[in-house]
């Protein structure tokens, strides 16, 4: 039924099937790319996004990006904004441990029928302070107890497992991690019913005295299948991510006291599939929208850590709804990786702390 729909516009016609043949396509590239060598984990700081009215309906938000947060779950979207929108969101995690903090700001570049453009900035920057470093601490009486050495009957002057350490926070190192990635995105509508978006992204991230550096792209499509039914379709991390890291590590086992860290982690792709249904409802007076996302990692999760996952590909699973009453108040609720999350709030604020809409 699907390949009876086209999609017209400027550009010429686009039937349904070619779109299915580029999406496939995408596919492809991701699942050859994600072959390569990877670090698991390695761009999970930013697996959680970011904007209250998606996360309160679970993430499930790919096909709908219809605000400033569109920067994380589908540049794509970000067309549909008709003016200048900020979002702004900060969260303490684990008692105050983490800090978790975003930024986003996109507007309108082209309101021409048909070919409307957006373009749009965002910041993710996730915080953990007050790490105790004790990798330099080696003196025996001072920093552990060192135990005679079973073999021998001496003592080996070096720490051992199982040997008692002794905390004197004076000689402990205190310091922070920090986590940050900033987007620079576009969106463009390319007909009456499909839109594309990008991002260039620049990954920092930083631990004492070692830090990494890593630029990647993102690309998103949204496409309206019929009336009220749309599909979204984001790529993140399409070529893979490379981490440079480079710095120095204090450690008492080494000659010098500290050696040299120069390595490279890469970012695998995600890949983001979604579809969302608008359902007019006359006796509540506005609309109700259901969405459904799955995001599949490359990365050889195991089914603990993901919902569902075999061989190297693994996925987890987001539902939403979400109804508006007269752009006066919104209600959201949804389920991210089994985990239930639900928001209320003003339909102008945008955000979980602040929002300027201009």
């Amino acid at each position: 039924m699907l390949g009876r729909f086209a999609v017209a516009g400027k550009g010429g016609n686009m039937s349904y099937r070619n779109l299915k043949i580029v999406c496939m396509t995408a596919v492809l590239v991701v699942i050859l790319v994600a072959s390569s060598s990877a670090t698991k984990l390695a761009g999970e700081f930013l697996a959680t996004g970011f904007g209250a009215k998606a996360l309160g309906m679970g993430g499930a938000f790919v096909s709908i990006a219809d605000d400033a947060s569109a920067v994380y779950w589908n540049p794509a979207g970000l067309y549909q904004l008709d003016r200048r929108q900020a979002l702004v969101m900060h969260s303490q995690r684990f008692g105050g441990l983490v800090d978790y903090s975003t930024f986003s700001l996109a507007m309108p570049l082209s309101r021409e029928t048909g070919a409307e453009a957006a373009g749009a900035i965002g910041l993710v920057w996730l915080r953990v302070s007050d790490i105790a470093l004790t990798s330099h601490l080696n003196t025996p009486g001072v920093d552990f107890i060192d135990e005679r050495d079973p073999d021998t009957g001496q003592p080996n002057g070096k720490w051992d497992p199982g040997e008692r350490r002794l905390w004197d926070p004076d000689r402990v190192r205190w310091e922070s991690d920090h986590e940050i990635a900033g987007f620079l995105s576009y969106s463009r509508r390319i007909s009456e019913s499909t839109a594309l978006g990008f991002n260039a992204k620049l990954i920092w991230k930083e631990l004492a005295e070692i830090s990494a550096l890593g630029f990647g792209l993102d690309a998103g499509l949204l496409h309206t299948v019929m009336p009220n039914w749309n599909v979204g379709v984001t790529l993140q991390d399409v070529t893979t991510t490379p981490l440079y890291w480079d710095g120095w590590y204090y450690d008492a086992d080494s000659p010098d006291g500290k050696y040299k860290v120069s390595t490279t982690e890469t970012i695998n792709p995600t890949l983001k599939i979604g579809t969302s249904y608008r359902l007019p409802v006359a006796a509540i007076a506005g609309d109700v929208i259901f969405a459904v996302d799955t995001d599949f990692k490359f990365e050889g999760l195991d089914e603990e850590e993901a919902d569902f996952s075999f061989s190297e590909v693994s996925g987890d699973v987001r539902l939403g709804a979400i109804y508006e009453y007269k752009r006066v108040m919104r209600v959201a609720l949804g389920m991210d990786r089994r985990k239930p999350s639900a928001i209320s709030e003003p339909a102008g604020l945008e955000a979980e702390k602040a929002a300027v809409n201009a």
